[in-house]
């Protein structure tokens, strides 16, 4: 159910003040009867109809929320910390990057995790490309040998043009 609006608590705070009893006036209103007594023992216990919530406050306005999305969107590689930094939230807080996580979740959106690890080298490179062009050699090998077992499979070397 939605939150009860601020004038409707008003009222209800005035009816209970006025003397009507917690069911009568969930019947004049036509809510339960726990949700008027739960906002009257808040109203005793905070003096206003409009209590506290304990909630964080948001430390970036929705202007500055549309900002990180579109960001992202036109970087998707764009890691968060670094949007994070960019970005000055209210008050002049520096946002976190978690902060900038979320706001991009709400929007189903994610940032890239920056890569943590040794940055691989030119010899990891030649090194990994060997090993992948020694692996298709053998791929393309087994499937040759498949063939020969089923006469019915023809490969024409090609990965994509193995027909059955």
């Amino acid at each position: 159910m939605p939150q009860m609006s601020q004038v409707l608590r008003e009222r209800v705070i005035g009816m209970l003040t006025a003397g009507m009893s917690t069911r009568a006036v969930a019947r004049e209103l036509n809510v339960h009867f726990s949700t008027i007594s739960h906002l009257q023992r808040r109203f005793r216990e905070f003096h206003t109809s409009n209590w506290p919530h304990n909630r964080k406050l948001c430390v970036t306005t929705p202007a500055q929320d549309f900002h990180i999305q579109h960001i992202h969107l036109q970087d998707h590689l764009r890691p968060a910390t670094w949007t994070a930094a960019a970005t000055i939230g209210l008050y002049n807080q520096r946002i976190s990057a978690q902060t900038v996580r979320n706001r991009l979740r709400e929007a189903h959106l994610h940032a890239r995790r920056p890569h943590q690890g040794l940055d691989p080298t030119a010899v990891c490179h030649r090194n990994r490309l060997e090993w992948a062009n020694s692996h298709i050699i053998w791929r393309l090998a087994q499937e040759v040998f498949s063939s020969r077992m089923n006469p019915g499979f023809q490969c024409s070397g090609q990965m994509t043009d193995c027909t059955f």
